[in-house]
């Protein structure tokens, strides 16, 4: 207690600051708290009232400045923010007339909403929010409870952790990438284009821990690593600040600097083990000692398996804060990349994300008047959830969690890293140079520039979903027509350098012509030209179910092939891009070859089955089998190259030898035995030396058919349900190892 015991206006012993920032109560034992003592912490008392923000020692938050990141701000085009924020989201402290930088007023915010977050009138607490200004008398002392750990006790801290999860951090920590590690992927950091993944806070984080901890990671000792352990669980009990992304862009230093978390820790394990998994098998880093033998595959599993303990020891703090919802997002992510995008697990995992997204308020952010490094970063991660959860709805065949009623996900800046976080003077000349729709005017092709054209298409995909996954309403042809409309307007608003032309020659170096492009942003752009393909297919799917022409779903369908083949074609140049190769084949080229294969068997059963005194029979659908069976084996010869590695390995060999059986299907059809007619001459017999003369006729192997008993009526299926009809459980076609087998049997016989 200090020397004078000191009282506010309503008669309480008067808190120190640190105590009184952290809306925690103070002890007042001693010359310095408890509190303070343990957190070493400056435990000073403010002589003034505490409700008029009296003067204070700077907290080390904003002592700890990283790079050129000051709390200026760079005021956004009018132009380029065309949403507004819903009118029942607005402050009511300001409706109230109270002014809205009053430290008392926050902190009264505070008591019943997360700052930073937008609640509805059917929220708990809603009506005392609304009449704080009635209510302040009675709610002047009453305060917040502190982020306690909900595993540890307060007054014991992380030493008294169980055996057990002392050992989790110590071997956490161990299994940190080396410095020489962490440089070698760092190389590539800038072809993963993800929002969740940041150079730039990567770079800076990963300088901190070798600045700060490399001494101790380089002895690769239990003890130094129980040191840094204690360290990030003693950061980790000071919640992360809602910054106001309108006036403070400190809010780095909150997570990184002297401040580093568990949350970032994980944050760094998922990158790496992303960069483990984008490497070739034959990659030098894999021959380091401490890779340990580990293969891409392994190596990646065990940065997963860290990311995941550095989740646990963060989530004994109650509070949800961007950087912890963006180690959740990029585990869920790491866990896709290793095992499978078809897994109920990855699908809870996302659900959990996405209930994560909601809590931390990014779901429904506000409108930002100012362009600040926070504003992006959180306009990113908001965009980038939005369209993401369409994306897997879209793949997994099930609902949105997150719908557009409920949302207001501002689309970010088409901003390069380097100017954001370059400094407000930069960022302002580069906001400057944006164009009215916010797209860079430098013709290149940013990750935010990838996120940005992605969520416009969110809309589509939502749109997309509502008709097909209805359970009562019925669309009709009109809603699908309008959809089109609008995913042609959407694409025509794309830049110059988002617009996809089958003209395009990749290259190396961009310069040689006008078709020319280089190779990295040649694939962004057939990948993003891929997602709008995809929205065609699903919208033409739509009206052939209806009973539609399907002309138009095979012409998608076609076209949505060249572009995975033109991609396999130019495969040498883009080996940094390996790893999303099997998410082109399952998510667009799988089912783009299911309709294939639908119009060829349809197309093949016709042609056998008309006589020779027949003309040719007419279609409903204009095609030709050559190009669909050249571009089936060229498809075939992409599923095959998939790598056992792959996340999506089994499932691409799976529906190579489907195809396969297929085009064998096509040409070796069941052959139906002649039928007599009643005037036909008989056939003549042959004398028995003549027959003796007759030359042997060798018996033709057929194809083993994996359909028994072709059905014309099977043929004509017009979507993918075929593929359920297989059972794909008989017969030893579905081991992957089968063909090498069979080469095995077949060379040993001879």
């Amino acid at each position: 207690m200090p020397p004078e015991r000191m009282t506010r206006r309503n008669g309480l012993p008067l808190s120190c600051e640190p105590c009184r920032k952290s809306k925690v109560r103070c002890d007042h034992q001693g010359s310095r708290c408890f509190r303070c003592t343990v957190r070493k912490l400056n435990c000073v008392y403010n002589p003034e009232p505490s409700t008029r923000g009296g003067k204070s020692p700077k907290p080390r938050s904003q002592l700890a400045t990283v790079g050129s990141t000051t709390a200026k701000t760079v005021t956004s085009p009018p132009a380029i923010s065309q949403t507004t924020e819903p009118s029942h989201s607005q402050p009511l402290i300001s409706a109230l007339g109270i002014p809205s930088n009053s430290s008392e007023t926050i902190r009264r915010v505070s008591l019943f909403h997360k700052q930073g977050t937008s609640y509805g009138p059917t929220h708990l607490s809603a009506v005392f929010s609304e009449n704080q200004n009635t209510f302040a008398s009675a709610i002047q002392d009453v305060v917040e409870p502190s982020a306690r750990s909900m595993i540890s006790s307060p007054s014991q801290g992380f030493d008294a952790k169980t055996e057990p999860l002392k050992e989790l951090a110590i071997e956490t920590l161990l299994s940190f990438p080396s410095r020489r590690t962490s440089e070698v992927l760092l190389q590539d950091i800038d072809f993963i284009h993800d929002v969740w993944i940041s150079p730039t806070m990567i770079r800076r984080c990963l300088n901190q821990v070798w600045g700060q901890y490399g001494k101790n990671l380089h002895d690769h000792s239990r003890e130094s690593a129980w040191e840094i352990a204690k360290d990030l669980h003693e950061n980790g009990k000071h919640p992360v600040p809602s910054a106001e992304p309108e006036k403070d862009s400190g809010w780095v230093n909150w997570f990184s600097g002297p401040n580093l978390r568990w949350e970032m820790i994980g944050i760094l394990f998922s990158w790496a083990g992303m960069a483990f998994k984008r490497k070739q098998e034959w990659d030098h880093i894999f021959g380091l000692p401490e890779q340990e033998q580990r293969d891409r595959r392994t190596t990646a599993d065990r940065m997963r398996e860290c990311a995941l303990a550095c989740l646990k020891f963060s989530q004994e703090f109650p509070e949800i804060n961007d950087i912890k919802l963006c180690l959740m997002k990029n585990t869920v992510k790491l866990q896709s990349i290793i095992f499978s995008d078809e897994c109920d697990q990855l699908r809870i995992g996302f659900g959990t994300v996405c209930s994560a997204f909601v809590t931390d308020g990014l779901h429904r952010l506000p409108k930002y008047d100012k362009v600040t490094p926070l504003s992006q970063y959180r306009s990113s991660l908001s965009a980038s959830m939005y369209s993401c959860d369409k994306r897997e709805s879209l793949f997994n065949g099930r609902p949105p969690m997150l719908n557009r009623p409920y949302c207001h996900c501002p689309l970010p800046l088409d901003l390069c890293e380097e100017d954001v976080y370059g400094g407000p003077e930069r960022l302002a000349i580069a906001v400057s140079k944006l164009s009215p729709g916010g797209w860079n005017t430098d013709g290149k092709i940013y990750t935010t520039t990838w996120a940005r054209a992605d969520c416009l298409l969110a809309p589509i995909r939502e749109g997309i979903l509502k008709l097909a996954l209805s359970v009562e309403d019925q669309f009709s042809k009109t809603e699908v027509e309008a959809l089109i409309v609008r995913l042609k307007e959407i694409v025509k608003s794309f830049p110059p350098q988002l617009q996809y032309s089958h003209k395009t020659r990749w290259s190396r170096t961009p310069g040689f012509g006008p078709s020319d492009k280089n190779a990295e942003d040649a694939f962004i752009v057939a990948r993003m030209h891929l997602d709008v393909l995809q929205c065609h297919f699903l919208m033409q799917r739509l009206l052939v179910s209806q009973g539609f022409n399907g002309q138009e779903l095979f012409d998608t369908a076609q076209e949505t092939m060249d572009v995975i083949l033109s991609i396999w074609s130019n495969r040498d140049q883009l080996q940094k891009f390996y790893s999303a190769f099997d998410w082109i084949i399952v998510s667009f080229g799988i089912p783009a070859a299911g309709i294939l294969c639908v119009e060829l068997l349809r197309a093949n059963s016709i042609a056998s089955s008309r006589t020779a005194a027949e003309p040719p029979a007419q279609t409903h659908i204009n095609l030709s089998r050559s190009k669909i069976v050249q571009s089936l084996v060229m498809f075939i010869a992409f599923l095959d190259w998939a790598r056992p590695t792959d996340n999506n390995a089994e499932l691409c060999w799976r529906f190579r030898d489907v195809i396969k059986r297929i085009i064998d299907k096509t040409f070796d059809p069941p052959r139906t035995p002649p039928i007599q007619l009643q005037n036909s001459p008989p056939t003549p017999q042959l004398p028995p030396a003549e027959v003796m003369e007759q030359p042997i006729q060798t018996a033709t192997p057929t194809s083993m058919d994996f359909i028994p008993n072709f059905s014309p009526p099977w043929t004509v299926i017009d979507d993918l349900d075929w593929l359920a009809s297989v059972d794909w459980t008989q017969g030893d076609w579905l081991d992957p190892s089968r063909q090498a087998n069979s080469t095995e049997l077949s060379t040993s016989s001879s």
